[in-house]
């Protein structure tokens, strides 16, 4: 690899890090518009099962628990902006925790991935969402987006928390 070639693979990871360390702020902050103007027009959110293999869960073959295209996106905030979401409200209290992140540029768009951990508050209750990102990002007009963002689980069930009802 030229010296060339490794300023841009740096500078693209903290480019990459630094973009998903604002994504899980923004969600943290309960700022879910903000967070929602991340996401590329033609967009999906997607949270596999924990049965299989989640890296390579295919929707038409499992039942996931969350499958958005970029309305569903926004039907989701504007449901867990509502105090009619009785689920999250009052709101949870969450900490996104992301790391191991990884960045590479491939045709056109940046795959990136991370570790994360999401820890949730609520009703005297704590929860913890353990598992990785994997992104597909697009840069448009120098900023970038969102094309796909898959929160895999590495969890054997739901139980003890049974819902996701936070943004992962």
């Amino acid at each position: 690899m030229t010296r060339e070639a490794e300023i841009d693979a740096m500078l693209l990871q903290h480019r990459v890090q630094s973009f998903l360390f604002h994504e899980a702020d923004l969600l943290d902050r309960w700022q879910l518009n903000e967070w929602e103007a991340l996401f590329a027009d033609e967009a999906s959110y997607l949270v596999p099962p924990t049965d299989v293999d989640g890296d390579f869960a295919d929707p038409s073959k499992s039942l996931f628990y969350i499958f958005d295209d970029r309305t569903r996106i926004h039907e989701r905030v504007v449901r867990l902006e509502k105090k009619g979401a009785h689920s999250e409200f009052p709101r949870s209290k969450t900490r996104h925790l992301v790391s191991n992140v990884r960045a590479l540029a491939r045709n056109g768009a940046i795959e990136a991935t991370a570790s994360f951990a999401v820890w949730r508050s609520k009703d005297g209750n704590t929860d913890i969402f353990v598992g990785h990102y994997a992104y597909q990002l697009l840069e448009i007009d120098g900023v970038l987006r969102i094309a796909e963002k898959k929160c895999v689980l590495d969890m054997d069930a739901l139980r003890p928390h049974a819902r996701i009802s936070i943004l992962l």
